[in-house]
C-alpha cells in the first residue's frame, strides 16, 4: 500500500502522543530549553505524525519539541504527516526515528518491535511466540502484570536466542528453558540474567549426558533466592553465570554414584 506523506502546520491542541512507543516526558528538560536565549525557533524539528482512518494525529516522534514549543507560546507547528499506517507500520517508524536523536530503552524497543510487521522483525516476534508458547511473559510495555514467569532480561535473552537459530539449535533454546521453568516454577530470582545464563552454561556443557528427571528433582528442591545467595557468594569463580552453572552440578551430584556424576572441570573447558 502506498503511503501518503505530506507537511503542513498543525494545532498543538490536535496532536496526541502515543504512550505506549514514547519515553516518558522529561519536564526539566522542557523547561531548560524553553528558556528565553536557549531557545532556537531555527532548530525546531518537525514532529513525525501518523494520521489514522478516524482523523486522530498520533505523534511517533517529536513529543518534547512540541512540549518547548507549547511552553514558549506555540499555537500549531509544521509537521510530518503520514497516512494509511496500519498500527504495525506505526511501531516500525517510531523504532527507526526515535532511536535517532536519543537512544530508547530496550523495552521501548522490543515492544514496538513486537507489535511491528513481521517483515522487519522477524527474529523479535518468533523470539517472543516462543517465550509465550512456554509460558513466559516479557517486560515489555501491555504485557501481563506480575513478576512470575516474566523475564527482565529481555535484550539478553533475545541475543541469546539470535544465537541459538543462527546455529539451528532453536529446540536446544526450547529445551533448555522448558527445564528451567519446569524446574523453577517461574520465580522471579530465577529469571535474572546470570541465573538464566548459568542454566545455559550448565545446558550447553551436559546436554548430552545429564538426566533432565534428576536435574529437576535435584534443584527444584531449592528456593531460587537462595541459589542466587549461595552461588554469587562463590569468590573464586570470575564469570557470575558459571557460579550457578556449578551449583547446579553440585546438587545434581550430591548422592548419585562417582559414575554418574557430571565433571565440574568441564565447565571451564
Amino acid at each position: 500500500m502506498l503511503i501518503k506523506k505530506e507537511y503542513k502546520n498543525i494545532p498543538l491542541d490536535e496532536l496526541e502522543s502515543m504512550t505506549d512507543y514514547q519515553r516518558p516526558l522529561n519536564y526539566a528538560f522542557i523547561e531548560e530549553k524553553s528558556k528565553s536565549g536557549i531557545f532556537d525557533k531555527d532548530a525546531v524539528e518537525c514532529p513525525k505524525i501518523s494520521v489514522r482512518n478516524d482523523g486522530t494525529r498520533k505523534m511517533g516522534d517529536g513529543q518534547h519539541t512540541v512540549g518547548i514549543v507549547r511552553r514558549v507560546g506555540w499555537k500549531s507547528i509544521r509537521c510530518e504527516l503520514r497516512y494509511g499506517l496500519t498500527e504495525q507500520e506505526e511501531n516500525d517508524w517510531f523504532a527507526q526515528e526515535n532511536t535517532k536523536r536519543q537512544p530508547q530503552s530496550s523495552k521501548r524497543i522490543l515492544t514496538a518491535q513486537i507489535r511491528g510487521t513481521y517483515e522487519k522483525n522477524k527474529d523479535e516476534q518468533d523470539f517472543y511466540n516462543c517465550l509465550k508458547t512456554l509460558g513466559y511473559k516479557l517486560n515489555i510495555y501491555g504485557e501481563e502484570s506480575g513478576s512470575d514467569f516474566k523475564i527482565g532480561c529481555s535484550a539478553s535473552l533475545l541475543n541469546l536466542y539470535k544465537e541459538y537459530t543462527k546455529s539451528s539449535k532453536k529446540e536446544k533454546f526450547i529445551e533448555c528453558l522448558d527445564i528451567h521453568k519446569t524446574t523453577f516454577n517461574g520465580d522471579p530470582f530465577s529469571l535474572q540474567w546470570n541465573f538464566l545464563r548459568g542454566m545455559f552454561d550448565f545446558y550447553e556443557t551436559f546436554y548430552d549426558e545429564f538426566d533432565k528427571k534428576r536435574f529437576v528433582e535435584s534443584l527444584s528442591r531449592e528456593k531460587a533466592e537462595d541459589i542466587k545467595k549461595e552461588a554469587e557468594s562463590d569468590k573464586r569463580t570470575k564469570k557470575t553465570s558459571l557460579k550457578y552453572a556449578k551449583f547446579f552440578v553440585e546438587k545434581y551430584n550430591y548422592k548419585i554414584s562417582k559414575k554418574k556424576q557430571l565433571k565440574m572441570s568441564k565447565l571451564e573447558d
